[in-house]
């Protein structure tokens, strides 16, 4: 269930944004150049600022029901709609920015005012959401900026057709990867289209001037390819600004960074662990629309507090174990210690603030079972006297977000199932099952935006992923002797 400040804080972004994007598009228009060479502006009348903001108004309504339609409410989702809403600002100021320039420079460099949205980054925007919020917040950037240009500049259908076409290039090109090749390609593709749309309209209108059409076909390219250079250079400034994370940062994360190399080197066990996790959360994320890629390389680093004792986890123990000479409760601190041991190394090497929650929230406020058991045995036996339970738990807090839940019940349900050994798929699917249904028992799912529906399609996703991996194959057939004359040739 999500707190009602959830929902009213994000709604608070757009109430906030509303008379911002008023101002900027709606309240002055330049005129010109002066007489001394001062651009002189005018403050539109009222009946246009009635209307624009009228259409503004309608505008942000429709983009935050789409929003509470189509997305979870909660704390995550309420960050990512805050960021939307500032990039919708940004679009908003680019557009104006962009129409008055033909303005400024009336009759001068070829810029005439109404070529004004040729000059428009369409793709910029809407690239920006699909690589930091997802292809659904590039759906919506999209279309605000398309209906912010209907308002401001009032064009023709073949000016409008060129705009959605150039801003939604970006969410069809990026939806599935967003590498920085990818990106360039896909801010050529949507000048490529702005041009397409510009020697239609050319040839329906009978023009024949070869030169203006190569100017405007540059144009049209240099802008696309252009906004594709520039949103990767201010990427890593928007990210911090906005305190949101791109597909293209994760993929750094997880192909080269130091802390994932001293993981390899001293706890292969561990190592070997997190690939499957990641790989297990990556598949499931995959199944019920989360972000794949955040869950992969978040789930990389979510054991890193293991570099500090390694030996004294299970997976890295070869031979006797280290916890036979030790009591339950120094044991159970031992493993506990890795989730703040964790959350100090991701700030010392300045990790994300996604991959610091799901470190510290990948256990949840769970408990520490084998030793919590072994202690209770040793109480019964009459070793001990007293037993705190809360010594045995995790501090927690429990997962708040999807891809911390799907990680959570990846991490739970690898490290299960690989100490069950050889054991048949009906066995596992009860495991992971039971698991589950255990995890979201205990409450550690209450602040999850995970429903019902979507844990019953990561608890498919688990069972395929782990049948896959228990899948034997055929023994080989074991080869005949050579001897040393048939080896010869001889015979």
């Amino acid at each position: 269930m999500v707190k009602p400040e959830l929902r009213a804080t994000g709604l608070g972004y757009l109430l906030l944004a509303l008379p911002v994007a008023a101002v900027i598009l709606f309240f002055f228009e330049p005129l010109g150049k002066g007489s001394a060479g001062a651009t002189q502006w005018r403050v539109l009348p009222g009946v246009e600022q009635v209307e624009g903001i009228f259409g503004l108004v309608t505008g942000f309504v429709l983009f935050y029901a789409f929003q509470r339609r189509f997305w979870p409410r909660s704390e995550g989702e309420t960050r990512a709609l805050r960021s939307a809403v500032y990039l919708v600002l940004l679009e908003a100021l680019i557009l104006r920015l962009t129409h008055d320039v033909g303005v400024y420079f009336q009759g001068e460099w070829g810029f005439p005012r109404e070529e004004g949205w040729l000059r428009s980054p369409w793709f910029f925007a809407p690239a920006l959401a699909v690589v930091l919020l997802g292809w659904r917040y590039g759906v919506l950037l999209s279309l605000s900026g398309v209906w912010m240009f209907v308002l401001l500049a009032r064009p023709g259908l073949l000016s409008l057709v060129a705009a959605v076409l150039g801003s939604m290039a970006a969410v069809l090109w990026l939806r599935r990867s967003t590498t920085r090749s990818r990106v360039l390609r896909a801010g050529l593709w949507s000048g490529a289209l702005v041009s397409s749309c510009i020697l239609l309209g050319e040839l329906l209108s009978g023009s024949g001037d070869p030169t203006r059409c190569v100017r405007l076909v540059g144009i049209a390219l240099g802008v696309g390819f252009g906004s594709g250079i520039l949103l990767l250079a201010f990427l890593p400034f928007v990210e911090w600004a906005l305190g949101e994370l791109s597909d293209v940062s994760l993929t750094e994360y997880g192909t080269d960074h130091r802390l994932l190399d001293e993981l390899r080197e001293r706890a292969p066990g561990t190592w070997n662990h997190t690939l499957n996790v990641a790989d297990l959360a990556r598949q499931a994320a995959g199944a019920i629309g989360a972000r794949a890629l955040l869950c992969h390389t978040a789930a990389l680093f979510h054991d890193i507090g293991k570099l500090h004792r390694p030996e004294v986890f299970a997976e890295n123990i070869d031979g006797a174990s280290p916890h036979d000479e030790m009591e339950p409760g120094e044991s159970a601190r031992l493993i506990i210690e890795h989730v703040t041991q964790g959350l100090e190394l991701a700030r010392k090497h300045r990790l994300p603030r996604p991959f610091r929650s799901i470190i510290v929230e990948h256990h949840g406020c769970s408990l520490v079972r084998f030793f919590y058991a072994k202690a209770v045995k040793l109480a019964a036996e009459g070793e001990h006297t007293t037993i705190a339970e809360e010594d045995f738990r995790y501090p927690g807090p429990p997962p708040s977000s999807k891809e911390s839940g799907i990680i959570s019940l990846a991490d739970a349900v690898e490290a299960a199932t690989r100490s069950m050994g050889d054991s048949s798929p009906g066995e596992i699917r009860e495991v992971v099952r039971h698991l589950i249904a255990e995890r979201v028992a205990e409450g550690e799912y209450a602040s999850c935006p995970l429903t019902l529906a979507e844990l019953g399609q990561i608890e498919a996703s688990f069972q395929a992923w782990l049948a896959a991996r228990c899948h034997k194959r055929p023994a080989y057939p074991q080869a005949e002797p050579v001897s040393s004359a048939q080896g010869a040739g001889v015979g």
